[in-house]
C-alpha cells in the first residue's frame, strides 16, 4: 500500500468543504477526519462517493440503534448481523439487504438521513481540524452518496416525516423570538429521535447550538426512559441544566411528540423564571400544521 500523505488544515465551514472536495476527487479515496474541542468524526470516500460518515461524541446515536428505533429490526437482529459481518467480513447494510430484514431503497434512504445528520454536525463546527488522509480500500457496497445528497437542506429529506417538514416555515421565526429572550444567545428546535435540528438560531465561536443539542438529546431520552421505569405517568414541561456561566433549558413540545425546544442562556444578564414564562408562550404560538 501506498505511504498515504497527510495534509492538515485548520476548519472553518467553507474549508472543511473544500478537503472534502478534495477527497472525493481523488482516484485513491481515502477518509477524512474531523476534530474538535467537543466531538470528532471521520468520513470514508470510496470511488469518489461518500461511503460512511459518522460523529463521534456524547449522546450520539449509531446507526443501528436508529434502525432499531425505527423498528425496521431487532436488537436480536442487528447482534446477528454484526455476527455474520465479523466472520465473513460482509458489510453491515448488504447483509441486512440480503436477508431480507429492509428494503434496499428503505435503507438506502435512512442511511442518506443518518450521515447527513452527522455531516452536518461536522461542517458546523468552528473550532475543529481537518485531516485528509489518502487510502485505497475495498468496499463491498454501491450505498454511497455523493456531497450533495447528503447536504439537500433538512426538508428535502425523505427520511423525515411529512409532519416534520411542516413546521419548517414556522420555526424561523418562533426561533427568532427565543433569542429575543433577554440573555438568550442560541436556539433551536431538536427532533429526539435523531439529534438533528429543524432549525437553529445563534451561537458563538466556541458554542455551537446544533452540536450542543445532539449531544443532549440523551439526556431527554434518559429523562423519559427514568419516568417509564419509576412509572410516572406525566409529562417533562422542561429540563433545566445550570453551569457556571450559562443556563441550558430543555422544553418538549406538548402538542408534537418528539420534538423540544434547546435554549442557553447567560447566567450573568438573563432572568431564569421570565425566560421560562416566555419560552412556554413563544411555544404556545409555534403553528405546527
Amino acid at each position: 500500500m501506498e505511504r498515504a500523505s497527510r495534509t492538515v488544515t485548520q476548519v472553518v465551514r467553507p474549508v472543511l468543504r473544500s478537503v472534502l472536495h478534495e477527497a472525493l476527487e481523488s482516484e485513491t479515496g481515502g477518509e477524512v477526519v474531523v476534530k474538535s474541542s467537543t466531538v470528532s468524526g471521520r468520513i470514508f470516500i470510496v470511488e469518489q462517493k461518500v461511503a460512511w460518515a459518522v460523529l463521534n461524541g456524547p449522546g450520539v446515536q449509531n446507526f443501528s440503534s436508529v434502525l432499531i428505533q425505527r423498528q425496521l429490526v431487532s436488537r436480536d437482529d442487528v447482534e446477528q448481523v454484526m455476527t455474520e459481518c465479523r466472520k465473513n467480513g460482509g458489510n453491515f447494510c448488504e447483509v441486512l439487504v440480503a436477508w431480507g430484514l429492509v428494503p434496499r431503497d428503505m435503507l438506502r434512504d435512512v442511511l442518506r438521513g443518518h450521515m447527513a445528520n452527522h455531516l452536518q454536525v461536522l461542517l458546523s463546527l468552528q473550532d475543529a481540524q481537518a485531516l485528509f488522509v489518502p487510502q485505497p480500500r475495498t468496499y463491498s457496497s454501491q450505498l454511497t452518496f455523493s456531497l450533495e445528497e447528503l447536504t439537500l437542506p433538512v426538508e428535502q429529506h425523505s427520511t423525515h416525516p411529512p409532519a416534520e417538514r411542516e413546521v419548517m416555515p414556522n420555526v424561523k421565526q418562533s426561533l427568532e423570538e427565543t433569542l429575543k429572550i433577554e440573555g438568550a444567545f442560541a436556539a433551536c428546535l431538536v427532533d429526539a429521535k435523531s439529534g438533528m435540528c429543524l432549525g437553529s438560531q445563534g451561537g458563538t465561536a466556541t458554542f455551537n447550538i446544533e452540536t450542543a443539542a445532539a449531544a443532549n438529546t440523551e439526556v431527554v431520552r434518559a429523562k423519559l426512559k427514568a419516568m417509564t421505569v419509576l412509572g410516572i405517568k406525566d409529562r417533562i414541561e422542561d429540563i433545566l441544566i445550570t453551569l457556571g456561566e450559562q443556563y441550558h433549558v430543555i422544553r418538549p413540545l406538548a402538542a408534537r411528540e418528539g420534538l423540544f425546544f434547546y435554549v442557553a442562556l447567560s447566567r450573568a444578564t438573563s432572568n431564569l423564571a421570565m425566560a421560562r414564562f416566555r419560552l412556554a408562550e413563544i411555544e404556545k404560538g409555534l403553528q405546527l400544521t
